[in-house]
């Protein structure tokens, strides 16, 4: 048997919505500091002792890869782990607190 579960986590009081579903987060586009696009939202990483959403995983555009891999990156489709305490606004995409070259100190390379 197959349950689905949605969990539902608290953000930023700033926004007009207090809460929503984490698939929710699924296929937003991403963007660094300064409305550099860097990704979608592919999937979101939850830890199941605290009941928290702790990274966003997202797939990279190239441009972006490039940046966080370097030129010789070898990757069809990078992703990257992004902490959700690095992102700023959610709206119609995602905005982060950081630039692109900021960012790379802040997520986990997947």
């Amino acid at each position: 048997m197959n349950a689905q579960v949605n969990l539902i986590f608290q953000i930023s009081p700033i926004l007009a919505v207090d809460r929503m579903l984490a698939s929710e987060l699924n296929g937003l586009r991403v963007y660094a500091a300064a409305m550099k696009m860097i990704g979608n939202v592919v999937d979101e990483i939850i830890d199941p002792q605290a009941y928290t959403l702790t990274d966003l995983e997202v797939k990279l555009q190239k441009d972006a890869a490039r940046t966080i891999f370097g030129e010789s990156f070898t990757f069809a489709s990078p992703k990257v782990r992004v902490p959700v305490s690095t992102v700023d606004k959610i709206g119609d995409g995602i905005i982060l607190k950081f630039t692109i070259d900021q960012l790379e100190e802040h997520i986990h390379k997947t």
